[in-house]
């Protein structure tokens, strides 16, 4: 899928997010990106085994992705590569390939290459708040 296309599909119009590595903390970035995504009407669902069973901007908070309980087009991650190996095994481990989104500080070139090379659509390195308000402006 080229990137333009993904964007127009997937940013531009709202779609459902797994957000790995939300947090309640209104100070965090991902804090930030998720009340943005939300105001413009994604569907989220945030994912952190930190505050599993806690709500986030009202939403019951995932330990894992096999917990999220519906199909996600984008798995945005906010997490560090060093702690990404569950979430990239649950992600090999799912029926369909989301788009992976690796928000700035969350890249991992090794795991972006083999997610591609498993039929992955990979973002990395990009914020998907910020993406959306430079490529869907005309659309918000």
């Amino acid at each position: 899928m080229s990137q333009d296309k993904f964007i127009q599909d997937f940013v531009c119009r709202p779609s459902v997010v797994a957000v790995v590595g939300a947090s309640p903390s209104p100070g965090r970035p991902v804090s930030g990106v998720m009340a943005y995504l939300v105001d413009r009407g994604f569907r989220l669902f945030p994912v952190n085994p930190a505050y599993a069973g806690e709500k986030i901007l009202g939403m019951e908070c995932a330990s894992r992705l096999p917990e999220v309980p519906q199909k996600v087009d984008v798995v945005a991650l906010f997490i560090a590569a060093k702690n990404q190996a569950t979430v990239l095994r649950d992600l090999r481990e799912m029926p369909y390939r989301p788009v992976v989104w690796m928000q700035p500080g969350a890249e991992n070139p090794e795991a972006e290459k083999e997610l591609e090379s498993e039929g992955f659509t990979v973002v990395s390195g990009a914020c998907l708040m910020m993406t959306h308000r430079t490529a869907c402006a005309a659309s918000d």
